[in-house]
């Protein structure tokens, strides 16, 4: 009999220890599906901002970039939030028409025991086709093919997140 008792109570542990361990993972389900929708309506929203900036008003997508931000254009890198605003004001005009966006989650690799786990870091990957040069001109530029992944980092002094690297490539 003491030894059935034994057994019950094992039995009884073992099964608190898996509903703890199904919560456990179905908490961390949940919180991964919350990251998932707010990475992907970030990236959209910051997607449709930095192509209209990029054709209509250059001006403004130095407020996308940070001082530490890095970029590689074509083979061209670039630091800072300066050196990228020089950059595109030298650019000529242009017409981005991307037809593949994917915004993913990067988790941070370090989680201090007992805090909250820091925001993730967004990665927004674009495909498309753009014209450089006169755009009004008979016959238009030819359209190139361009790639262009973003990763994403919130600042913690202003809560907003900017580019902390951009990867621009003809294809």
């Amino acid at each position: 009999k003491r030894e059935e008792r034994r057994e019950k109570r094992e039995e009884r542990r073992e099964n608190w220890r898996e509903d703890t361990r199904s919560s456990r993972l179905i908490r961390g389900l949940e919180a991964m599906g919350d990251t998932v929708q707010i990475t992907t309506e970030g990236g959209e929203q910051f997607f449709k901002h930095y192509y209209s900036y990029l054709d209509t008003a250059r001006q403004n997508l130095k407020h996308l970039y940070h001082e530490a931000s890095k970029v590689v254009w074509n083979g061209n890198t670039l630091n800072g939030k300066m050196a990228v605003d020089r950059f595109f004001s030298d650019l000529p005009a242009s017409k981005h028409e991307p037809f593949s966006l994917d915004c993913q989650p990067i988790a941070s690799p370090v989680t201090i025991p007992g805090q909250e786990p820091p925001d993730p870091m967004i990665l927004v990957s674009v495909m498309g086709f753009v014209r450089y040069g006169h755009l009004e001109a008979k016959p238009p530029p030819d359209s190139k093919t361009f790639c262009q992944s973003f990763i994403l980092g919130k600042d913690t002094a202003s809560g907003s997140y900017y580019i902390v690297t951009d990867n621009y490539r003809f294809l």
